[in-house]
């Protein structure tokens, strides 16, 4: 018995046990499958490619539809002919002034034409009519509450099912998905290969329409594709006496495209499902597309893109022909609905909608749609409620089941019904709670009696809380409750989980009959495939193209950075934004690239995205030097912010932890917030954006608030400091100083920001930190690192000491393991603070120069001016008011005085002796 293989769709292919899949037996076609060779069983049917693929049937193929096209034509041209003579006819009545209506009666040779013309165009109809009725399309398979045990079954079991489990797969391909397997046929012969292997089957594919464009949306490199097929054509087995074969692997694909085409309700199974099912199918040719950077994902993205580009067209004429069999107004078939002008003038019909075409196609919700189908079916609850985020695309899915209403691919609750939005604003609108009631309950009451309505309400919550009359009356929640209760009335209604909990759970009479049903927020596959589905529309207005790769990276970065928002709507505004852009910085029909996305969300976050450019290049590569323009000495602390920038940039970390978690360690004065400064004005643009925290503020538990936010019900909605510091600048330097003073509650909300990147406010908003350098400083253990260094301790050795013996009494091992490093600041040296000397003057000299004046300093004077500013406790702390004293105030004294003018040269030289170079009058 041959081997069952099941693959991931629940199909199974069966190989003939006698020729193990060859088709022949010494030579001879198989006894047992009569060249079938494999079979596929779907758990309910048993697929096969029952047509012959040889030179005797398609020059056969080709010579009869040579002879049917020429019928047809001759036909046509006869039918032509009989109405022109028809019209002589009329011309010679005319002419002779006798009325048109008598031609029956005259005898000539062309109304012999003309009447003969009539058979042969009776003739015409009934060939192309018989020729539609050979056009197969796709059976359609009805809803199932629960999809069944897939049962695997053998070879000769097969062979025992009856005639209509079996399927014949090649009647259901269409013209060009024929032509394809053809000319893979064809190309296997012209190569004098042995057998038409998949990369026959994707070369023939490669030359329609329909695949080059997924190549181009996905922007495949042609040049690379081929050299790469080329390869391939090479380990191809050449061809001996014996004709050409459809090869194993290609039959499984022709009956993977078919199952793909069904579950997919196509009425055919077209070119698009012949690429599909080839990738999925084998393993060389997906390979070989991986090596291009395509895989299975991407094309399968794409052809869904086509697909549902293709379903928008053909929406009105697809609907339209399905609601000849519904009634067209609001009468069920049979009769039974009676006029609803109540609820016409509060509701929006969603079925007519959908029966017109005017609704966008569902993509990736049959999950949720399922599930709502399972509990109206089960009969307990007859109504549900959506429970998701704004944008997520609770109403899509409501749409999405009034157009399987309009299909009738329903369970029979659904079937001849109508599905009707009310809005609550028009029902409330212009009158008071009372008249509001009233107005529910009469359009509640034509639900009932009409038998044939599913009522919609968005945002349900809405309807709690409008009293009728005196205080203490029912609400009109109450009275939809009511209603829904006795199972007469059908409700789908949505609202968000904050709604949910505040209005509805235990707290509503309506949480008693509205069943559950969550609406999580889509990512990956199913939001690029949702955004492809909008991506037309958005198109055509601003008559730009965009590349997969562009609405790839909508998803990925606005999952990834815009948290205030949910897919798929917040990705879609992005579309919008980027097509608009586009439009005015580029040349029409422009294909929008993933740079020109990331050039978008950049500019709405201050985070680089784009694509890394030379000039950032060479900042990224001499950061070290840049940072040691402001900053002396320190080389582990600067190498180590530096590296962790340049992995940021390169996206070679960890996406769901900030840039990095640092922790200075040090005496004071010796530069560990001076390195935070300097990180944020040579990277992040300027010490602006650096958010820095004193710590000492928080020693209280109650502090808590000042940082993430008062508690509900305080009716204080501010937000905390960081938070929302982080919040509005989310690529920023975050400096914690003093850590050690913090209470230690508020390092337990750290733990969370340094190890997931994210922190939950108190009005539940969650702040994104994965764009965050975290610099915490501490004096900690300062006696201890000073003790060892001036015992000329290897600094490795002081950490190891440092962490191991004294920290544990300031901080928690599991906030420390937090830190991706935890870096000792040295204590300054006199040769370093002559450098930090130098710097703080080069400042002074900058304001002085734009003045148009010039500061000189001698050597003398800058060690006269360290000595005097360096404290061994206390670092370069001193030195600031140092030179303020002896340089800044002398100078504004020589500046106040005009003493000093523009042009002048001013030396400053030991013992505080200012020299002034006058320049010369102009």
């Amino acid at each position: 018995m041959a081997e069952v293989k099941p693959t991931t769709n629940e199909i199974s292919f069966l190989v003939c046990p006698t020729c193990q899949g060859s088709g022949e037996v010494n030579r001879r076609l198989c006894p047992t499958c009569q060249g079938v060779k494999v079979a596929a069983w779907t758990g309910d049917e048993l697929l096969y490619w029952g047509k012959r693929i040889n030179a005797l049937e398609l020059a056969h193929d080709k010579t009869k539809l040579i002879i049917n096209n020429l019928i047809t034509f001759v036909l046509i041209i006869f039918s032509v002919f009989g109405v022109v003579m028809l019209g002589w006819i009329f011309f010679l009545l005319n002419k002779l002034n006798v009325s048109f209506w008598i031609f029956y009666r005259v005898h000539s040779w062309q109304m012999f034409i003309f009447w003969f013309s009539l058979l042969t165009d009776s003739y015409l109809f009934y060939r192309l009519s018989n020729e539609l009725e050979k056009i197969k399309t796709i059976p359609k398979h009805r809803y199932q509450p629960a999809s069944p045990v897939f049962r695997p079954i053998s070879w000769p079991e097969s062979q025992d099912l009856k005639k209509e489990k079996k399927i014949e797969v090649s009647r259901y391909f269409d013209s060009e998905s024929l032509e394809v397997v053809k000319k893979a046929w064809q190309l296997t012969n012209r190569y004098h290969h042995q057998e038409t292997g998949p990369v026959h089957l994707l070369i023939s594919l490669l030359t329609f329409d329909q695949v080059s464009i997924v190549f181009s949306r996905l922007g495949v490199p042609f040049n690379s594709l081929k050299v790469r097929i080329s390869n391939l054509l090479t380990r191809q087995i050449n061809k001996d006496n014996q004709p050409v074969n459809i090869s194993l692997p290609v039959q499984q694909i022709l009956l993977q495209a078919y199952y793909s085409a069904w579950q997919l309700h196509q009425p055919r199974v077209s070119v698009t499902e012949l690429l599909e099912a080839l990738v999925q199918q084998n393993e060389e040719i997906k390979e070989m597309l991986y090596d291009i950077n395509i895989d299975s994902d991407k094309i399968n993205n794409v052809i869904v893109w086509l697909r549902v580009k293709k379903q928008l067209r053909q929406n009105w004429q697809r609907f339209r022909r399905r609601a000849s069999f519904r009634p067209k107004g609001t009468m069920n078939r049979s009769m039974t609905a009676i006029a609803t002008p109540a609820l016409d003038a509060f509701s929006q019909d969603l079925t007519r909608l959908a029966q017109a075409g005017y609704l966008m196609p569902c993509v990736g919700r049959e999950k949720e749609i399922n599930e709502i189908f399972r509990i109206i079916q089960g009969g307990g609850r007859s109504s549900v409620i959506l429970v998701g985020y704004p944008g997520v695309g609770r109403t899509t899915i409501v749409e999405g089941i009034a157009q399987r209403m309009i299909e009738e691919d329903v369970p029979d609750f659904f079937k001849d019904k109508r599905l009707v939005s009310l809005s609550v604003a028009k029902l409330v609108s212009g009158a008071d709670a009372a008249e509001a009631q009233q107005r529910l309950m009469i359009v509640l009451n034509e639900i009932v009696r009409s038998g044939n309505i599913i009522l919609f309400i968005s945002d349900i919550h809405n309807m709690i809380g409008i009293t009728a009359g005196r205080q203490g009356s029912i609400d009109l929640a109450g009275v939809l409750a009511k209603a829904l209760g006795s199972n007469n009335v059908s409700c789908l209604a949505t609202t968000t989980p904050g709604d949910y909990r505040r209005y509805i759970e235990d707290k509503s009479q309506l949480e008693e009959v509205l069943e559950k049903v969550e609406v999580a927020e889509i990512t990956g596959n199913v939001a690029i495939q949702v955004l492809q589905a909008k991506a037309g529309a958005i198109e055509y207005k601003n008559q730009v193209y965009f590349s997969y790769d562009a609405i790839a990276k909508i998803v990925e970065l606005s999952d990834r950075y815009l948290h205030d928002r949910y897919l798929p709507e917040k990705a879609i505004e992005i579309m919008q934004e980027v097509a608009t852009a586009v439009k005015e910085l580029k040349p029409k029909n422009s294909v929008i690239t993933a740079n020109d996305v990331a050039q978008i969300i950049s500019e709405k976050t201050n985070i680089p995205l784009t694509e890394i450019t030379a000039e950032e290049s060479e900042k990224l590569l001499n950061l070290e030097d840049r940072i040691h323009e402001r900053v002396i000495d320190q080389e582990e602390a600067v190498s180590m912010v530096a590296t962790s920038l340049r992995r940021a940039r390169a996206e070679m970390r960890d996406l769901s932890r900030p840039i990095v978690n640092l922790l200075f360690l040090g005496p004071t004065g010796v530069g560990k917030t001076e390195l935070a400064k300097t990180v944020a004005a040579v990277y992040f643009g300027a010490e602006e954006n650096m958010i820095r925290i004193d710590m000492s503020e928080y020693q209280e538990k109650s502090s808590i608030s000042r940082l993430i936010g008062a508690p509900p019900g305080t009716g204080d909605d501010s937000g905390g400091y960081l938070t929302e510091a982080v919040r509005r600048n989310p690529f920023a330097l975050l400096l914690l100083d003093e850590i050690e003073k913090a209470h230690p509650d508020i390092l337990n909300i750290l733990l969370q920001v340094m190890d997931d990147g994210r922190l939950t406010d108190t009005s539940g908003r969650t702040v994104d930190f994965t764009n965050v350098i975290l610099i915490a400083t501490s004096n900690a253990a300062t006696e201890t690192i000073q003790k060892y260094f001036n015992a000329g301790t290897a600094v490795e050795e002081i950490k190891k000491i440092v962490i191991d013996k004294e920290l544990g009494s300031y901080f928690r091992p599991e906030f420390l393991n937090r830190f991706d490093g935890i870096v000792i600041f040295k204590p300054l040296s006199i040769d370093n603070v002559e450098k930090i000397t130098q710097l703080m003057l080069k400042k002074v000299a900058v304001n002085l120069e734009e003045k148009g004046i010039e500061l000189q300093v001698s050597p003398e004077a800058v060690k006269e001016l360290a000595l005097a500013g360096f404290d061994p406790k206390f670092g370069a702390r001193p030195l600031r008011r140092i030179i303020q004293q002896k340089v800044q105030d002398v100078l504004a004294n020589y500046l106040l005085s005009n003493q000093i003018t523009r042009r002048d040269v001013v030396v400053l030289e030991a013992g505080g002796k200012v020299t002034i170079q006058k320049a010369r009058q102009i």
